[in-house]
């Protein structure tokens, strides 16, 4: 049975945490699990065998049978390398997290992991987890490396750091346990959660004061061509004028010049925090999706209006992160968290 600290109270899984943590701070680089990273203790099996061996010891010497003390001597050699192995089996590996995708509360985010070695030995039944979830188990080739996908729930918006994750191994014999504690200073970012479009036809912003609503309009009547821009749909790209050479060029069509938009934090009507945040979520994903050029004002920020993939990255961004009381804290799913996870491995 795996080591895990998520199922005691949490007092105590804090504070086991903060201490590894004080031990093993945090890195944006791949982590190598050396020998101050890592940690071993004797599985439940592995204390009853240590139980085995000491009342074996305690029967050679009472009944003096050489042959008690063969066994005896023989159980302690097998512990003794299997100690080793087990040892040897992590050491040297390097744990790489990429940047997780940003994902909308609700949604499962993926943890890629890369997990290599430079050895001539193979690494046998090496385990990757994630707080409480199910681990994820890799065999890796001699001077090669293996990936694991784990998808973990997200719950709540906001800019965090993954913390929990361990690598550990029970190779060959599971008597031992042998992990390192793994602490990235990579965050996962989780946009809220849009606003329903029917609970938007309700909100939207009136056209009034330079402030637009947003709508889509289709035009039927061609109106000329310019130039595509980054983060536009396909749909209206002239592919004729690009198979001339003349690059990348977007049909106009009558109607379809969209005024530009602010979306502004204090004229909307819901009141609180997390519903305004999910109204202006909404709105710079449909702005986008209608070419439709546009801004954000919050309290703390204005970004003025622009187009493109990195201004929809930045707006959202700045949406995510305001008010967060902790920017790039920790994130914890707990013990009691029902949503299940996937996971996914696979060698290269």
């Amino acid at each position: 049975m795996a080591l895990n600290l998520f199922s005691l109270p949490a007092p105590v899984r804090r504070y086991i945490n903060n201490w590894f943590v004080r031990h093993n701070p945090p890195s944006y680089d791949p982590i190598k699990l050396h020998n101050r990273r890592l940690y071993i203790l004797p599985t439940r099996f592995g204390y009853l065998f240590a139980v085995m061996l000491v009342m074996l010891f305690l029967a050679a010497i009472n009944y003096q049978n050489s042959m008690g003390f063969v066994l005896t001597f023989m159980l302690t050699a097998l512990a003794i390398i299997s100690l080793w192995q087990t040892h040897q089996n992590i050491l040297g590996l390097n744990v790489n997290l990429q940047i997780p995708k940003p994902v909308f509360a609700g949604e499962r985010c993926d943890l890629n992991f890369e997990i290599s070695h430079n050895s001539n030995l193979s690494r046998y039944a090496i385990g990757i987890q994630y707080a409480d979830q199910t681990p994820v188990y890799l065999t890796i080739k001699p001077d090669s490396y293996s990936k694991a996908v784990i998808k973990v729930p997200s719950t709540q918006r906001g800019q965090f750091k993954p913390r929990g994750l361990t690598v550990f191994t029970r190779y060959p014999t599971g008597l031992l346990h042998a992990w390192g504690w793994l602490k990235f200073d990579i965050p996962i970012v989780i946009y809220p959660k849009p606003l329903a479009s029917s609970a938007l036809q309700h909100n939207r912003l009136e056209q009034q004061d330079g402030k637009a609503t947003i709508h889509t309009i289709d035009g039927d009547d061609f109106a000329g061509l310019r130039e595509h821009r980054e983060g536009e749909s396909l749909r209206h790209v002239s592919w004729k004028a690009y198979a001339q050479g003349k690059g990348l060029l977007t049909k106009t069509f009558q109607g379809d010049a969209l005024p530009s938009l602010w979306i502004d934090w204090f004229q909307l009507s819901n009141d609180s925090i997390e519903s305004k945040l999910s109204e202006m979520t909404a709105l710079v994903l449909l702005a986008n999706a209608n070419n439709q050029k546009y801004g954000v004002k919050l309290p703390n920020i204005t970004i003025e209006k622009q187009l493109g993939t990195v201004h929809k990255q930045a707006c959202l961004l700045a949406i995510t992160t305001f008010k967060q009381v902790d920017f790039g804290q920790d994130f914890d799913p707990g013990p009691n968290n029902d949503s299940k996870t996937n996971t996914n491995a696979s060698s290269e």
